[in-house]
């Protein structure tokens, strides 16, 4: 398992380095979406490849964060699996068709969120899995006081960051 987890994130890591060392050598402008930017340096069929990648990639993690969060939401009330889906995709869909502001908007603010809450609950859920287990899979090193504290200020001060108009 921990195996496919560093390999999930090397596979990210070089999408993500390959999309913007393209993006930035390709493009003269910069766009909202990088693949966006970089198609349209390369040409036409790049820009719809780029936009149908960007679009598959939207919905996937949309769905997968969407069903993540309603077997959250079952889990925890134990009501009917429609229900708790319709909860869990209600609001961003809303935000979504209010147009309540750009994809840049909506996403620092999102990241902002998420910033506080991995700060808030993932670091002390680690401290105490770490007390009831005795174990962890992180080295030592990396799962020690002083790394977890500095892991909880990064994530504060990128959530301070993301509030700040670009």
């Amino acid at each position: 398992m921990r195996h496919a987890i560093f390999l999930g994130l090397g596979l990210n890591l070089a999408f993500i380095v390959v999309i913007v060392g393209c993006s930035l050598a390709a493009s003269a402008s910069i766009t909202e979406l990088a693949i966006i930017g970089w198609s349209q340096g390369i040409g036409t069929w790049a820009q719809v490849l780029g936009s149908v990648f960007t679009i598959l990639a939207m919905l996937t993690t949309y769905w997968s964060i969407s069903l993540a969060l309603s077997d959250i939401v079952r889990e925890q009330t134990s009501w009917n699996k429609n229900l708790c889906w319709l909860i869990a995709t209600l609001p961003s869909l809303l935000l979504v068709l209010a147009n309540a502001g750009s994809f840049l908007d909506i996403m620092r603010i999102v990241g902002g969120l998420i910033s506080v809450m991995i700060a808030i609950l993932v670091v002390p859920a680690y401290r105490a899995c770490r007390k009831e287990n005795g174990q962890t899979l992180l080295p030592t090193s990396l799962g020690s006081l002083p790394m977890q504290i500095l892991v909880a200020g990064a994530f504060i001060i990128a959530a301070v960051g993301s509030a700040v108009s670009i």
